[in-house]
């Protein structure tokens, strides 16, 4: 009754716009999962180690909406806000990663709008990892639509990294003494070696 009453006359247009950002969670979760079993059917090796899927929360996206200033209505959220529909793919390796990025290139039926690569340019944290932008297709009974998401795709490191990172961030309410911030920055960097040095062992071993 409560969110109800925060969204009055548009609670309605709320709620089926949530419907829809469910939808496109679950299309693209079974494309990935077919993507894996044909990828493991031809070639006996698929680059998908694991796949997560999150909504955001309300709160979380009112906060959002009032710190870009924007109107609190269902048509400035589809505009503006392009992360309410998350997906993470989790990958063995750093190759892997630009793999299923190419391939998510081809497909008709997902838009790539911008592409984030905290890879190659990492946050001042040490946060690395591939952000995708996109809009997928979303077959309805009687329309199509094309519904944005936020698509994450990282190695195992850098997925350890960074759910140990926000679970710090978390304790001490993103006030992490400096001292720990640099541990966790050396941090990044280990984990980044890790994943240089077990991509160039796979090289290896696929040379021979």
């Amino acid at each position: 009754m409560e969110i109800e009453e925060f969204f009055g006359d548009q609670f309605h247009q709320w709620r089926e716009c949530f419907r829809y950002y469910e939808m496109a969670i679950t299309e693209l979760e079974s494309d990935l999962g077919i993507i894996d079993l044909d990828w493991q059917t031809r070639l006996g090796y698929s680059p998908i180690e694991h796949v997560k899927t999150r909504m955001k929360t309300l709160p979380s996206i009112v906060r959002k909406m009032k710190r870009k200033e924007l109107p609190l209505d269902v048509e400035s959220l589809w505009e503006n806000v392009h992360d309410v529909a998350g997906i993470r793919i989790v990958t063995s390796f750093r190759d892997d990663i630009y793999a299923i990025l190419r391939h998510l290139e081809t497909r008709d039926d997902l838009k790539i709008e911008v592409v984030k690569d905290y890879i190659e340019h990492p946050k001042p944290s040490g946060y690395r990892s591939l952000h995708l932008i996109v809009k997928t297709k979303v077959y309805l009974a009687e329309r199509i639509i094309w519904v944005p998401a936020e698509i994450q795709i990282r190695t195992l490191a850098m997925d350890f990294w960074a759910a140990t990172e926000h679970k710090l961030q978390y304790k001490y309410q993103h006030d992490v003494p400096s001292e720990s911030r640099e541990e966790l920055i050396e941090a990044a960097r280990m984990a980044d070696a890790l994943d240089t040095q077990m991509g160039r062992i796979r090289h290896e071993i696929l040379k021979t």
